[in-house]
């Protein structure tokens, strides 16, 4: 679980939505230039900020769905056929310690939004090493590009381009501990702009959002000069744009959570609901404080009654459970 979790006094209600993600802020079709680019993405990521400063309940379960869908991008760009089920099944249900190189891949993002941004550094290193990506001196140039990024005095998704650009370059065919076999490289490329654009936007935690947009075929059709620039802005538009949805169904989804908790008289109840509000998803062997593997399962499949949370597996055995 999370070292600290978000959903601290679920005695009180979310709070109310600040409303859909307004048309004209979406992002539909490629941008023709720079400008609109430019606008798009500011526009998304000022909407996504807002969110982001409150810190909601469901923050924890926020990035970590974030770092989810990054994952599986990734595993896909490598060639893999893991989906964001396998993922979470490679997370919770293989030996500990060794959960196969699709795992790997989602624990290198959950990294990335596991520690303050502050941290992005000592992150970054943590999630290299998890991807088996040795600390020589590529990697050193690497940090130095992003460094230069939070130092620099571009707008914050400029900077964040600029960084994913220079280290894209470092994954060459002149790099081979960076560039990887499984893709590594590009998924530490688009980790490091992530880090960059949350530490520019002073926000407390690093979402991922890059990586499932440029490292699938949505975010290829930015035409025209600086290309590169336009495909980055255009990206960080449309991920911002479905950020700010899913947490929007995550609001709803929690305040299900909270309307349940009058209802519920196991011991270990409030500790249950915090970790489904901190956590992508959880299995009923989890740790949860005042609550047995069979206590756990009963509160679940209560909860699961009462609509308050899914099933995310579809499964007899082995489950897991989320909002």
């Amino acid at each position: 679980m999370l070292a600290h979790g978000d959903s601290q006094g679920i005695c009180s209600l979310p709070a109310a939505s600040r409303g859909p993600f307004p048309g004209w802020a979406r992002a539909v079709n490629a941008p023709e230039s720079q400008a609109e680019a430019a606008f798009l993405a500011g526009a998304a990521l000022a909407r996504l900020d807002a969110i982001v400063r409150v810190n909601p309940p469901w923050a924890g379960v926020f990035r970590q769905r974030l770092a989810l869908s990054a994952a599986a991008a990734s595993v896909a760009r490598a060639g893999r056929a893991e989906d964001e089920a396998a993922l979470r099944d490679a997370f919770h249900l293989t030996r500990r310690g060794d959960p196969g190189p699709a795992g790997k891949v989602l624990l290198a993002w959950r990294e990335l939004c596991a520690r303050p941004t502050r941290q992005w550094r000592s992150s970054f290193v943590a999630a290299a090493e998890v991807l088996g990506v040795a600390h020589d001196e590529a990697l050193r140039e690497t940090l130095a590009a992003a460094a230069a990024g939070v130092a620099s005095a571009r707008p914050a998704p400029f900077a964040a381009a600029r960084v994913f650009a220079v280290a894209s370059g470092l994954t060459s065919a002149g790099r081979p501990s960076l560039r990887g076999r499984g893709g590594e490289g590009e998924a530490l490329t688009a980790w490091l702009a992530d880090a960059v654009l949350a530490e520019r936007l002073a926000w407390p935690f690093a979402l991922p959002m890059l990586a499932a947009q440029l490292l699938s075929a949505a975010a290829r059709r930015a035409p025209g000069v600086g290309a590169e620039t336009n495909r980055v802005l255009f990206a960080y538009a449309l991920a911002a744009a479905q950020a700010c949805d899913l947490s929007a169904e995550l609001g709803r989804r929690a305040q299900g959570l909270f309307q349940a908790a009058p209802k519920l008289r196991a011991k270990g109840a409030g500790a249950a609901l915090r970790a489904l509000l901190d956590e992508d998803s959880l299995s009923a062997t989890a740790k949860i404080d005042g609550l047995s593997e069979r206590g756990a399962r009963r509160l679940f499949d209560r909860l699961v009654a009462l609509g308050a949370v899914r099933e995310l597996t579809g499964r007899a055995t082995f489950r897991l459970f989320g909002l």
